[in-house]
């Protein structure tokens, strides 16, 4: 009995984890790479700190599995993506699309800026400096292009990085102008990344999962189309599908300010071998991407 009771329990705690590998969103994180980080590069440096912090806070969180760094990096340079502008959500999209994931992480640095000044108080002269800085994140549907959450923030801190007593002796403390910068800089970015870790991990929670349903191109193997469906969801050889690919008409919904998007032809499939959960074919016209939809051949 006691034994009954044991297995019971390891086959519960196994399927709530396969329950949880199902449901696991994919995520790839990823820095815009604007203009203005392709022109001054402090900030594509800041971009890219923040990309990093991002990726270690959400790393491990329940319902999230994030795409590794390496992978992007390959997939950026690979196809020409890595000194681009990627800052529009139709080219991250894309980039998702690429990836496999299902929603993308766009991390942009907007602001950033360090100064310093003196305050002179009786026998004390204090060098104050102080880090201002700016980011915000877009969630977006790497299907539709849509941005479903695009949260921000920001930090602004002062701190004393030398103070100099004249009485009764001359004596100076502090770390220095540019030690204190470098500190202040560290703590902009952990309380930046934190904030949008926090504010990301509650739209993530709240946005759509990609249908079940959906059939899609899983890749190119042996120079055929593969696609994530077979027979157990009803395909079968010779049956013909229409490969579309969602883009962007560069016109915005004036409801809602989100690109409209519309559904472009790529290919005609001919299922050739329909295994039992994925089947390959031959693909008539252009060459299909991974995550392209797959539909019924409309006569």
């Amino acid at each position: 009995m006691r034994l009954t009771k044991v297995l019971f329990a390891l086959a519960f705690l196994l399927s709530l984890q396969v329950l949880h590998a199902q449901s696991a969103k994919r995520i790839a994180i990823l820095a815009g790479n604007g203009p203005l980080e392709r022109t001054i590069p402090g900030y594509a440096i800041g971009e890219n700190r923040l990309v990093g912090a991002l990726t270690g806070k959400l790393a491990g969180q329940p319902g999230i599995t994030l795409i590794a760094q390496t992978d992007i990096d390959m997939l950026l340079k690979t196809q020409n993506f890595e000194n681009s502008d990627r800052s529009s959500p139709e080219t991250a999209a894309r980039i998702g699309r690429l990836l496999g994931a299902a929603q993308i992480v766009q991390a942009n640095y907007t602001n950033g800026s360090q100064s310093s000044h003196q305050e002179v108080s009786g026998g004390t002269t204090k060098v104050i400096a102080s880090v201002e800085a700016e980011g915000n994140v877009r969630l977006i549907d790497v299907e539709t292009g849509q941005i479903l959450a695009q949260p921000s923030s920001s930090f602004k801190q002062d701190a004393v990085a030398t103070e100099i007593r004249k009485w009764p002796v001359v004596k100076t403390t502090g770390d220095g102008l540019q030690a204190t910068w470098n500190d202040l800089w560290t703590k902009a970015t952990e309380a930046i990344s934190q904030d949008l870790a926090d504010k990301l991990t509650a739209a993530l929670a709240q946005a759509p999962a990609a249908p079940a349903a959906s059939i899609l191109v899983a890749g190119i193997v042996n120079g055929g189309v593969l696609i994530n469906k077979g027979a157990n969801a009803g395909i079968k050889n010779g049956e013909q599908l229409q490969i579309v690919r969602m883009v962007s008409t560069g016109v915005t919904d004036p409801a809602t300010n989100q690109a409209i998007l519309q559904k472009q032809k790529v290919c005609v499939l001919t299922v050739t071998d329909a295994e039992d959960a994925s089947s390959s074919g031959t693909c008539a016209g252009d060459t299909p991407q991974r995550n392209d939809i797959a539909e019924p051949l409309q006569p």
